[in-house]
């Protein structure tokens, strides 16, 4: 057997969409069709195979060896099929003696989909593509990320407030503006920027409803730029890629209608037409640039995290950078965010995916 087909053998991915049963994990699920959807089973110019599988909110799963079998992609919605459904038991067995994959890459979005179906895989012995589920537990809570980076004091964060559900409002410690956010919480849905005391009980009441736990912060009045790492197992090598600024008024903030446009039932279905971006210049801005790429690579470190990291960052109007959250998520589809800046930075969509295949095999060599 030579080698090329010794690869296709070796390299076989199993990539999973995932959904819960609960009525606000339905926009999780969209959310993981679009980008799952989005995702060319032809990357890797044959050295790859696929094998998708489908979790169902009744907790079925469903296998097949294209995703178009079973999901419209466009619609967002399963297709009539005749595929087995199979309980967890059922699947699991399937995946290590039939599917026997090699790694996985998981498009979950929802907190459960993002750290207890990880850990199942870490559970069974198989590499994943982005690392960890402790790293996702930690990058999903925000005061639990604030609190690493506080803790060695190499990015800067906005000063703020932990409140904790049922605590008093400490009204005489907080200045406006502010940014009330949930600690937990995706797509800005439980963020919101408070200018007075009239609106600061709402957006408390708001964050509450999707943690215990809400962060009370500074506004920072200016720009908000991301900036993309990468890490190479093989080197060690931990690489800034270049920095992206999103079209956001310097008096306002991202709102989920910024970033996505969803249906009647709130449901997103594709990015917000006004959704703009550009690279930063590197001849106007190098000093910024090198700033925001210097706490991105720190951040990465801290946080001990793997393959690749996003990172969001609001500048003032003096230029000085402030750490908002971290991102772990990626589809790798040509339109993801990271595709777009690796290909910026020097890599193809293939390069960045082999790096990511190589990284998740040689931890599990590394490991036995």
């Amino acid at each position: 057997m030579d080698l090329y087909k010794k690869r296709l053998l070796l390299l076989l991915l199993f990539q999973i969409l995932h959904v819960l049963g609960s009525p606000s994990d339905d926009y999780s699920f969209s959310l993981d069709m679009f980008y799952g959807g989005s995702f060319d089973d032809g990357t890797g110019s044959g050295k790859y195979s696929f094998t998708y599988a489908l979790v169902r909110p009744d907790g079925t799963w469903s296998f097949a060896k294209k995703l178009s079998d079973i999901v419209d992609v466009e619609r967002l919605e399963e297709t009539e099929n005749n595929v087995e459904k199979m309980d967890i038991t059922a699947a699991l067995q399937h995946i290590k003696s039939v599917v026997k994959p090699d790694l996985t890459l998981l498009h979950f979005l929802c907190l459960k989909g993002m750290t207890t179906y990880r850990a199942l895989f870490e559970a069974l012995d198989i590499p994943l593509i982005g690392g960890s589920a402790e790293s996702r537990y930690l990058s999903m809570d925000k005061l639990k990320t604030r609190g690493v980076l506080l803790a060695y004091n190499n990015v800067s964060c906005a000063e703020g407030l932990v409140l904790n559900k049922g605590d008093p409002i400490p009204t005489a410690h907080i200045k406006y503006p502010c940014i009330v956010k949930a600690s937990k919480g995706e797509d800005s849905k439980a963020v919101r920027l408070v200018r007075d005391r009239q609106s600061l009980d709402a957006a408390i009441e708001h964050a509450l409803t999707f943690s215990n736990q809400v962060i009370i912060e500074r506004f920072i009045e200016g720009r908000e730029i991301r900036c993309a790492v990468v890490k190479s197992e093989k080197t060690g090598d931990i690489q800034a890629l270049s920095c992206i600024e999103f079209n956001v008024r310097q008096d306002g903030i991202r709102t989920t209608q910024d970033k996505l446009l969803c249906d009647e039932k709130g449901l997103p279905i594709c990015k917000a037409p006004k959704s703009k971006t550009w690279f930063l210049d590197p001849a106007k801005e190098a000093e910024l640039i090198t700033r925001i790429q210097l706490q991105s690579r720190r951040a990465f470190l801290e946080l001990d995290l793997q393959d690749f990291g996003l990172f969001d960052f609001r500048v003032d109007l003096e230029g000085n950078p402030f750490f908002l959250e971290c991102n772990l998520f990626c589809s790798f589809g040509f339109q993801s965010f990271l595709n777009v800046v690796a290909r910026n930075s020097g890599f193809t969509d293939e390069s960045l995916f082999d790096l990511m295949v190589q990284n998740a095999l040689l931890r599990k060599a590394k490991i036995y």
